[in-house]
């Protein structure tokens, strides 16, 4: 008897499930739209194979599953190996989180041959700054290290013995694994889509108003946290003032420094340049918004978190000014636009943003050269890109391996 060909895409994300009162399975509604992407290019079935756990958890957007309106497949994760390694065998590739959790499940992936991909985010330099930037407590401080040296170690055996590839969510993880991983791929995360991004005709009516002397459209939106650098804006808003410059800033999140960060405003005397919004939604408040009345956003990350916003706000036409971590540089670097200045040197950045607001034309090529940045690195050109490689490195049957239905 010949055996049925392995077409399809396991998906072992690193979020749990737990039962709803209905039967189904309750997880995030980002999540469901996230994994229909996969759906849309994947030449198979796509099927997540979820752990279970018995306490809802705290996410704001929990659904329970319904089979029948769901277009991919959805699944307890086996906790017996044996039954584990059954459920996998059916599978053509599997992908999940490069975490020290799924380092027996990529043992087993590789036993049976299965090949499993890897998706990384966070380089523990970044993982060890964001310690820094939230943990007070010395010893807390220094646990918390210490388990990142252990993971590290972990992540690497995983690559090293039994990844079939990895994917790489900015370049911090890019760099670091990529001379060690099979078959590395890197991209960056982006949810905006192809017909969302600027188009020429806005474009260069942007770099119009730019060319006007006015004074420049600084934006901050993100969440208002130590590891976003938030409690920096103002004095980067201080030092522009002291520079001369002309300039509106507008902060758009939430977050446990809120309170701080508007009293930092207030004695300031900032308030009536610096605004402190609350959340906007993002498809029809912050890209638009992006597209009308910003000039420059103000990345004052401390970390190389890999954020999304990078990509996201060059999509809409905006510069981005920052701190030099490793997100922030190799986006400077893959895409030949944006400027970094030493994390936490203030005066470096306003002192940036005034040589800027005297070189107009500097910021109408970086406009350019980001939004275009930004269109090769879309949300559906990057789904495609990553589907294509998870079907480079699977076991699909060689007519589906080369071309998609």
């Amino acid at each position: 008897m010949t055996s049925a060909p392995c077409t399809e895409l396991i998906a072992l994300p690193s979020l749990r499930a737990h039962r709803g009162p209905g039967g189904g399975l309750i997880l995030t509604q980002k999540y469901l739209d996230g994994v229909d992407i996969y759906a849309d290019y994947w030449p198979g079935p796509v099927t997540t194979l979820v752990n279970l756990e018995t306490e809802a958890n705290s996410n704001m957007d929990l659904v329970e599953s319904d089979p029948d309106s769901l277009r991919t497949g959805l699944e307890v994760r086996p906790t017996d190996p044996e039954a584990l390694a059954e459920r996998l065998s059916r599978g053509a590739v599997a992908l999940a989180h490069l975490a020290p959790d799924e380092a027996e499940t990529a043992a087993l992936c590789h036993k049976i041959g299965l090949p499993i991909v890897m998706v990384s985010e966070y380089a523990p330099k970044t993982e060890r700054q964001i310690v820094d930037a939230g943990t007070r407590n010395p010893l807390l401080r220094l646990r918390r290290k210490l388990w990142i040296s252990g993971a590290e170690r972990t992540r690497q055996t995983i690559l090293k013995s039994h990844a079939a590839g990895l994917q790489c969510s900015g370049t911090p993880t890019f760099d670091l694994y990529g001379p060690m991983a099979p078959n590395p791929f890197l991209f960056f995360d982006n949810r905006v889509h192809a017909d969302d991004i600027l188009d020429d005709a806005a474009l260069e009516a942007k770099c119009a108003s730019l060319a006007q002397d006015r004074p420049l459209r600084l934006v901050f939106g993100g969440r208002l946290i130590a590891m976003k650098g938030v409690l920096d804006l103002p004095p980067i808003a201080q030092a522009l003032d002291r520079l001369g410059v002309p300039y509106s800033m507008e902060i758009y999140g939430s977050g446990d420094l809120e309170d701080t960060l508007r009293s930092q405003i207030a004695t300031g005397g900032l308030t009536d340049r610096v605004t402190l919004h609350p959340p906007v939604d993002f498809n029809t408040g912050w890209i638009p918004y992006l597209k009308e009345q910003a000039d420059i956003f103000i990345c004052c990350h401390p970390q190389g978190d890999p954020s999304s916003t990078y990509p996201e706000v060059m999509s809409c036409g905006v510069p981005i000014v920052g701190y030099d971590n490793e997100a922030f540089a190799g986006i400077v670097r893959e895409s030949g636009t944006g400027w970094a200045v030493p994390i936490h040197d203030t005066d470096a950045l306003a002192a940036r943003i005034a040589t800027l607001h005297a070189d107009r034309s500097a910021l109408q090529a970086a406009a350019w050269q980001g939004r275009d940045f930004a269109r090769t690195h879309c949300f559906e050109a990057t789904f495609a890109r990553r589907v294509d490689h998870l079907i480079s490195v699977s076991r699909l049957p060689a007519d589906l391996k080369n071309g998609r239905n």
